[in-house]
């Protein structure tokens, strides 16, 4: 009798995860059609603003008044790419009047042709006012900079993109074909190419510093937390290999810290992915590209492989949500457990020795599983941070009394330098 009552327990939260799912799908089919519809709207009209501000009306970093405070607020690198001379000429304006403390790095005399990349010694003297410009910058740590040297060519693309990861900045980059209603180059056939080198590593929300700052503090307690919890050291260490002669030392184990906080939302390898460019050039991505989000960290969790925070995405965020991913099961077993829509989301903050970030999803989708199929937790310790439950070989998670709240700016991940576990996507 009692193992029915559990077989209908479940099945019940299978159909009310599945109709929330369906009730999440209508509303994004609801705001998907209301956004087509004023689009229609927009473009059928003589009089657009966004045809009198040059295209500047659809781009969120110079409209969105709460993504211009945060940017106001964060550390972000803008880079524009292939523009025309008057499409650039325009966006530096309103770009000027927007962020009156930003500094701009633009040659003196935009080139005519830009040069070619084998020439690699002419390149340097080609860019060099415009590399002082920015070195200074850096070194002043301006909150928002914007290049703009009429460049033409992916090297220089990495050259910039890798000074801001280098000094932790958020990259944002502004070409004709991402949502922009400007004016393009006259050569349309360099489209396909623009679009092969600005498709990023990853797409994803970038915590901006304050907020990194702050879940870096919160994965810090958590650890201290944890490892002066006897009940939990105790369990824990029979889970993980340690090859120290030293006393098993948490924080010693999860040293590996991301030096970009973000969660992911689609991981693309700069085009090599089935799916990216499709997702790159979709009616979302478009719109949202370099808008500002608050993302809600709800749990926290670690495994012997990761430490992660659990993001709950609200219905505009899940816009964002590559659809590919709208069935979402964590482990290996054949019978796939449905979780709700966005299950995945999250923020890698530490990994185990030679474990790469990506498996923190995988570790996180895990544990919902066997919450959602109604697993007992094998153990449950009251905690200052909440109730820790443990599901086994070392799998706990901890829901916070308070979601912590994280500002980030939609973005992607640039930088084709040596990429390490600490850069790669989730």
């Amino acid at each position: 009798m009692k193992k029915q009552l559990q077989e209908i327990q479940q099945h019940l939260n299978s159909v009310k995860q599945k109709l929330s799912t369906l009730e999440k799908e209508m509303e994004l089919k609801e705001e998907l059609i209301f956004v087509k519809v004023r689009n229609l709207i927009t473009m059928g009209s003589k009089h657009s603003k966004s045809r009198s501000n040059g295209g500047c009306d659809n781009l969120p970093f110079l409209n969105d008044k709460y993504t211009i405070q945060t940017i106001k607020e964060a550390h972000t690198f803008f880079v524009l790419s292939g523009l025309s001379g008057s499409a650039s000429s325009t966006l530096r304006a309103k770009f000027s009047s927007t962020y009156p403390s930003s500094i701009a790095c633009t040659l003196a005399h935009p080139l005519e042709n830009a040069p070619v990349v084998e020439a690699a010694e002419s390149v340097d003297s080609w860019f060099a006012p415009v590399d002082e410009k920015v070195q200074q910058a850096l070194k002043e740590v301006k909150n928002v900079i914007l290049v703009d040297d009429d460049h033409r060519h992916p090297k220089r693309l990495d050259h910039l993109t890798s000074l801001a990861r280098d000094n932790d900045y958020i990259v944002v980059i502004v070409t004709p074909w991402a949502g922009w209603d400007c004016q393009k180059p006259a050569d349309q056939s360099s489209e396909q190419g623009f679009w092969e080198h600005i498709i990023p590593y990853y797409f994803g929300w970038f915590l901006v510093r304050k907020s990194s700052h702050v879940m870096r503090e919160n994965a810090e307690d958590f650890l201290k937390l944890l490892a002066n919890n006897e009940e939990f050291s105790k369990m824990f260490r029979t889970n993980v290999e340690w090859h120290s002669e030293k006393t098993f030392d948490l924080q010693e184990y999860f040293q590996k810290r991301p030096s970009v906080l973000h969660c992911t939302t689609k991981f693309c390898d700069f085009g090599e992915v089935p799916g990216c460019k499709e997702y790159a050039r979709s009616e979302a991505v478009v719109r949202d590209y370099a808008k500002a989000f608050t993302l809600n960290v709800t749990d926290l969790f670690v495994t012997p492989r990761t430490v992660g925070a659990r993001v709950r995405l609200d219905k505009y965020q899940d816009q964002l949500w590559p659809r590919d991913e709208a069935h979402e099961g964590g482990g290996d077993s054949e019978e796939k457990v449905e979780l709700p829509f966005g299950s995945r989301a999250h923020i890698t903050l530490a990994c185990a020795p030679g474990v790469r970030s990506v498996q923190t999803g995988l570790d996180l989708l895990e544990i919902l599983k066997l919450e959602e199929e109604g697993t007992k937790p094998e153990c449950q310790i009251d905690t200052e941070k909440g109730l820790l439950r443990c599901y086994g070989v070392g799998r706990w998670i901890v829901k916070l009394p308070e979601a912590v709240e994280v500002k980030t700016i939609f973005s992607g991940f640039y930088s084709k330098k040596k990429l390490t576990t600490e850069s790669d996507g989730n």
